[in-house]
C-alpha cells in the first residue's frame, strides 16, 4: 500500500478539524488573531497534504525515490525519466501555473506566509518596537474562501485516486 495515501487522507482530516474551528471562532467575532491563526494553519495543513499528495502520486506510478518530491517539477522530472507523463501531474502543474486557480491560490497564500512580513519600526523607542500589519491577511483567508480550497483539492484527489487505481 502507498505509504504517503494515509498522510494525505491525515492532513486532510486536520484541515477540516482546524475549518470546523475557524467557522466557529469567525461566527463568533473572535480574537482576530486566533482567527489568522487558525486560519494560516489550514493554509499550512493543506501545503502539506500537497507536498504529501505529489509524493502518493510519484509512489504509485513508482517512482525511486518519492520522499525527494517536493514541488510538481520534481514530479514531473521523476515520472519522465521513467519514461512516464501521467495526466495527474500534468493536471496539478497546469494548476499552479493558472493565476486564480486553487491551487495557485493556495500555494501563493503558503509563500505569502513564509515572507517576512514588511514591517514598521518606531524610531522614537530605545526599544525597536515591530508594528506588523496582519490585517491584509486576516481579510483575504476566511473559512469560506479556505473551505473552498480544500473542497476543491479533495475532488482532484478523489478523481485522481479513481484514474490510478485502473493505471
Amino acid at each position: 500500500m502507498n505509504p504517503y495515501l494515509s498522510l494525505v487522507n491525515q492532513h486532510f482530516c486536520f484541515s477540516s478539524l482546524l475549518l470546523e474551528r475557524l467557522t466557529e471562532y469567525e461566527g463568533q467575532g473572535s480574537n482576530r488573531l486566533l482567527v489568522l491563526a487558525l486560519s494560516q494553519s489550514v493554509v499550512f495543513q493543506l501545503e502539506a497534504t500537497y507536498r504529501f499528495y505529489l509524493r502518493e502520486v510519484g509512489a504509485t506510478y513508482k517512482c525511486r525515490e518519492p520522499e525527494q518530491i517536493n514541488c510538481v517539477d520534481e514530479l514531473i522530472h521523476a515520472l519522465e525519466t521513467m519514461g512516464k507523463n501521467p495526466a495527474e501531474a500534468s493536471e496539478l502543474a497546469n494548476l499552479e501555473q493558472q493565476k486564480g486557480s486553487w491551487l495557485w491560490e493556495l500555494l501563493s497564500a503558503y509563500r505569502q506566509m513564509m515572507r517576512v512580513p514588511s514591517e514598521q519600526v518606531s524610531q522614537n523607542s530605545p526599544i525597536a518596537l515591530v508594528q506588523v500589519d496582519n490585517e491584509r491577511d486576516a481579510e483575504e483567508l476566511n473559512a469560506e474562501l479556505l473551505s473552498a480550497w480544500r473542497e476543491a483539492f479533495h475532488e482532484v484527489v478523489e478523481r485522481h485516486r479513481q484514474h490510478m487505481l485502473e493505471c
